[in-house]
């Protein structure tokens, strides 16, 4: 295979990550009413989409057969979506996607309907989409090509780069942040039994001097949340941020309720920027 050839592959497992990236974000909006930026990487693709479509192009070369391709696909895409499950936790201690609780799952990293979706993807995208692209490409001066291929590489590897650094200290900043939440519960615990303390020692003193204790915790607990809030949320980069958010069935070994928590403390701190504007 020619240099070329290969720099054409390359722009076609871009195109089909970025049509990937496409559907899962308008999927979003339509079932969940707001975007939701689905992919790993920063850039608008979703890899898996494109050697999904790799795959199904040259694994299956010389079949025509609709029922073929389609259910030959729908068995190579669901491997691959199995192995980067898989690859996944192994490397960085957490999952991204879990389907546990989808009908016809296996193992919770592959289900029927990305079956039936990545089988139907890929076999139109082989038997149409894909000679119109091809033309499309070949009509294009190969020095253009060249500039393209080498250009959308070096911005993908940046993002990768960037990528994997984050993925790789995320499970530790998770960490940092669950012994943080549980820090303030205890002062907070803490302060409200001062509180309490204070007021029971001066309730007969008056009513009033109850309520002013109360709200001095109350103020108290508040100011302390909101600290804890922009800590949180400042512990994480802009793109652990947007993984934490995009992917609600996202496991990790500090289990789900701190996940719950973080992204809680996420919406607490933006409210709070944005009230102070």
């Amino acid at each position: 295979m020619t240099w070329l050839a290969l720099e054409k592959v390359f722009l076609w497992f871009l195109l089909y990550s970025f049509v990937g990236w496409l559907w899962e974000t308008v999927l979003n909006i339509v079932m969940k009413k707001r975007f939701v930026d689905r992919g790993i990487l920063n850039g608008p693709i979703c890899p898996i989409y494109g050697f999904g479509a790799l795959l199904a192009i040259y694994a299956l070369p010389g079949e025509h057969s609709v029922i073929a391709i389609f259910l030959s696909s729908g068995v190579l895409c669901c491997t691959l979506e199995y192995f980067t499950s898989w690859a996944i936790e192994k490397l960085f201690h957490m999952r991204l996607w879990d389907y546990s609780g989808k009908p016809f799952n296996i193992n919770g990293r592959v289900y029927l309907n990305g079956f039936l979706f990545f089988a139907a993807g890929c076999t139109v995208v082989k038997l149409w989409v894909q000679p119109h692209v091809m033309d499309m490409l070949d009509a294009i001066d190969p020095r253009t090509i060249t500039i393209l291929a080498v250009t959308l590489l070096v911005v993908l590897l940046a993002d990768a780069a960037v990528t994997l650094a984050g993925l790789t200290s995320l499970n530790s900043r998770l960490g940092h942040a669950e012994q943080d939440i549980k820090a303030l519960k205890a002062r907070g615990i803490a302060h409200i039994d001062v509180g309490i303390t204070a007021a029971d020692k001066r309730i007969g003193s008056a009513e009033t001097r109850i309520t002013t204790a109360c709200a001095q915790i109350a103020a108290r607990a508040q100011t302390d949340g909101e600290a804890l809030a922009a800590h949180v949320a400042h512990l994480f980069d802009w793109q652990q941020r947007r993984l934490i958010r995009a992917y609600p069935g996202m496991r990790t070994e500090h289990g789900e309720g701190l996940l719950a928590e973080v992204r809680a403390q996420f919406d607490r701190a933006r409210h709070a920027h944005t009230n102070t504007k």
